[in-house]
């Protein structure tokens, strides 16, 4: 406190002074302005009432001259006291500054700065860490979803398979007639209801890989399924194709004693009895059918429900990635916007006048672009080369000065 005390502009006499001259300087200035502005209004009446003429504009003239001299004259007597104000605000607002943490180099000022650039490592240091296992988890629902793939492409082959067999067993089925009962059945009762291993190694996925895994990653990943698929195939084959050649062998006897009367029958008969066994044949393949199509479909409503809560795993694994461990400073993130050539203005100036620019009034965009309003009347002024704009919503106004 007795530093401050010390400083000149605060010492003792320059109170004083401000204190003693000041009035007397105010009421001055006032009645200088006052008496100024009383005879300029006397000169505008007669302007106003009869017009200018070249008597009254040698009066103006003169008085614009005086105008100028007493402006200048209050200028000098409130210069000191208002000097003195002026350093009086300007210590205070400077020991404002030195602790402003907006003013540049100030101690706040750097310790901001050096939150700031610890804050942005902190940030790109848990970026990095988000991004690392966001590709981590991306990468497993990758895989994940293609050994799904996989082994959907591989169960849709198996079953394509298991419908050409009972395709073929029931064209034999279709076939028999009494001439060729007992080689067909022979056929049937000796179809192959083994699925081989030559089977799986033949057998190619269409799946697309995902580029988040390598080709020798994508062959590991199709035979290891294939691995573990092999037993179920096999026994699954097994069951539903051996279980269609079974009902068609168990249904040779009373088929070849059909084949035997209709053989007997008359043509009309022959006709009658042989439409009545293709549609009994008929609805018994169709009821294989439909019974192998429900047991597929409840498998693959199974396997829907498991996908769709491994994606919700997946959803809940991605945001909590979003949220960085251990201590995070506060932070405030905003766009600034860099530029490295004048096109880079051109497009922000561009994006303003598209968003707000062109509904501002005029008289607000004559404000904004004043310096470049300026830097044309300079160029349509110069003496050597005037340039003007050619431009039907562009006109010049002659402003005329008497001096």
């Amino acid at each position: 406190m007795s530093e401050t005390n010390n400083l000149p502009i605060l010492r003792q006499e320059s109170v004083q002074m401000i204190a003693q001259s000041a009035p007397d300087t105010y009421n001055t200035n006032s009645l200088s302005s006052q008496r100024c502005s009383d005879y300029g209004e006397k000169l505008l009446s007669e302007i106003q009432r009869g017009g200018m003429t070249d008597a009254l504009d040698k009066q103006c003239a003169e008085y614009i001259e005086k105008a100028k001299r007493t402006l200048k004259a209050m200028n000098e007597r409130r210069s000191p006291i208002t000097k003195l104000f002026d350093q009086i605000r300007s210590e205070f607002t400077g020991m404002e500054n030195t602790i402003d943490p907006t003013k540049k180099d100030t101690i706040p000022y750097q310790i901001q700065q050096a939150r700031n650039a610890y804050a942005t490592k902190k940030r790109e240091e848990a970026e990095r860490a988000r991004k690392e296992e966001m590709r981590r988890q991306q990468r497993e629902q990758a895989i994940s979803r293609y050994k799904q793939e996989a082994e959907d492409d591989y169960r849709r082959q198996f079953d394509s398979l298991v419908t050409e067999k009972i395709n073929e067993l029931t064209s034999l089925n279709q076939s028999l007639t009494v001439e060729n009962f007992e080689a067909v059945s022979v056929s049937i009762k000796g179809f192959n209801i083994a699925l081989g291993n030559e089977w799986f190694q033949h057998c190619q996925s269409y799946a697309h890989k995902p580029y988040e895994i390598t080709d020798a990653e994508a062959i590991e990943i199709r035979q290891s399924i294939l691995n573990r698929v092999s037993k179920q195939f096999k026994e699954q084959f097994q069951a539903e194709v051996g279980e269609y050649r079974d009902t068609i062998v168990d249904a040779l006897p009373s088929k070849k004693r059909e084949l035997d009367r209709m053989a007997k029958a008359n043509a009309e008969e022959q006709a009658r009895m042989k439409a009545e066994l293709e549609a009994r044949e008929a609805a018994e393949t169709r009821r294989l059918d439909e019974e192998r199509k429900r047991k597929e479909e409840e498998a693959k409503a199974a396997k829907q429900v498991q996908q769709s809560a491994t994606e919700m795993d997946g959803l809940f694994a991605q945001t909590a990635v979003a949220t960085p461990a251990g201590y995070q400073p506060k932070t405030s993130v905003k766009q600034k916007i860099a530029v490295d050539s004048a096109d880079g203005v051109l497009a922000v100036v561009s994006m303003w006048w598209s968003k707000e620019g062109q509904f501002l009034p005029l008289e607000e965009l004559t404000k904004i672009f004043k310096k470049q309003f300026t830097f044309c009347e300079k160029v349509a002024n110069d003496k050597d080369n005037p340039e003007f704009i050619n431009s039907p919503f562009v006109r010049y106004e002659e402003e005329v000065k008497a001096k």
